[in-house]
């Protein structure tokens, strides 16, 4: 057995084109920040009749921010404890036939318990109360994953905001044809704190939007910048619907798109890709071998290349969040490596400087002394110099 990952074991490994990088990156790129107008936007949000969280009051609080800041049309359903899954589904299909349309897109906000499903089970629950002690549901539950495909099977965008523990299993059933906003992961409880809930923060980013139209994926990335200052128990979850561009929350035509306070608020996710071309040993062909392949206007939305390493295909990268959500999930060119909230600090010009490494103590036996002198031992150890 092993600790290393398998990958550090393989030699040969997918790579893909760094021309194809700048399509794929380009891509994400529109359909993050590409903003769509609806002739209609309609909101339905649904929680159970023995909710033992009390969610109907951020639950009217999100809606009337839709109703009044927003102009969309607005309803809420409460679920009831007999023939729940039947009652629910009927419902809610009748409120998506009346309002399809191609020119129409459809909110489901959903707020309450949820189970807890892995990425290879075939159901998920949801319900009105569970056990504190056990995290499992009690009473009448609902398996979403027959309710949800039902939503999807008329005209029109949709999108869903689930503000429950595991809400990430939303969106791993067989149905793609819809983006999702889930409190947390698959595997992973909301915050205990209804102050960071997703609902919560949600309201707050839509009035300071005041009517402004912004994609879902960029509204994401700053809910997710805010529950890193607040060091939030989870993270939200932003899942795209594939190939398409994110749906935009606004007044159903196109606003100037609400802006940063200044880069220190923004949210970076570092990356790495295997590219197919060897990369140039020295530094000005390495330059013009980026510039050829990947286009200006590509880099110019805050993606930066942080390193490039001899004898390796690899690059890395740091993309906004709201891009790194929109690319490709399953391509195994693209790794994950983690989040960040600047460029890479060491890629300023420096000076050639020593580094002082201290050794533990050690013991010396002098000979012809017969006697032991502890010593301390200092080693300066040369650094690269860096040049951008």
């Amino acid at each position: 057995m092993t600790s290393k990952t398998p990958a550090a074991f393989q030699v040969h490994q997918t790579r893909k084109p760094l021309n194809q990088f700048s399509v794929d990156l380009q891509a994400a790129i529109n359909h993050a920040t590409k903003l769509s107008t609806y002739q209609k936007t309609v909101v339905i949000a649904f929680h159970w009749h023995n909710d033992d969280i009390g969610v109907e009051p951020l639950e009217r609080e999100l809606l009337g921010v839709f109703r009044s800041v927003f102009g969309f049309e607005t309803e809420s359903f409460s679920i009831p404890l007999e023939d729940s899954q039947w009652i629910l589904l009927h419902y809610l299909v009748s409120w998506s036939r009346r309002h399809s349309g191609e020119d129409t897109l459809r909110i489901f906000v959903y707020s309450g318990h949820a189970g807890c499903a892995g990425r290879v089970a075939e159901t998920w629950h949801l319900g009105g109360q569970c056990n504190a002690n056990t995290g499992n549901l009690v009473g009448p539950s609902i398996n979403w994953w027959e309710v949800r495909g039902y939503m999807e099977r008329h005209p029109g965008e949709v999108c869903y905001l689930f503000d429950c523990w595991s809400a990430g299993s939303g969106a791993l059933s067989a149905y793609k044809g819809a983006e999702f906003l889930a409190a947390a992961a698959w595997d992973q409880m909301t915050t205990a704190s209804i102050n960071f809930s997703l609902t919560r923060v949600l309201i707050d980013e839509l009035r300071l939007l005041n009517g402004r139209s912004e994609t879902l994926a960029s509204i994401y990335s700053r809910i997710f910048s805010c529950a890193q200052q607040n060091q939030a128990g989870s993270a939200p979850v932003h899942i795209p619907k594939p190939n398409s561009p994110s749906v935009t929350i606004g007044r159903n035509r196109s606003r100037p798109a609400i802006t940063r306070s200044s880069d220190q608020d923004a949210s970076y996710v570092l990356i790495s890709m295997k590219v197919r071309e060897d990369i140039p040993l020295n530094l000005t062909e390495w330059k013009e071998w980026l510039t050829r392949h990947i286009p200006a206007h590509v880099l110019s939305a805050k993606v930066t290349i942080e390193g490039a390493f001899r004898g390796s295909s690899l690059l890395l990268f740091t993309v906004p969040v709201e891009v790194w959500t929109m690319m490709p999930a399953n391509d195994p060119c693209y790794a994950f490596i983690a989040h960040v909230k600047s460029h890479n600090l060491l890629s300023q010009p420096l000076t050639q400087t020593t580094l002082p490494m201290h050794f533990p103590l050690y013991q010396e036996e002098r000979i012809g002394h017969g006697e032991a002198q502890t010593k301390g031992l200092s080693v300066a150890l040369d650094v690269l110099r860096l040049v951008e």
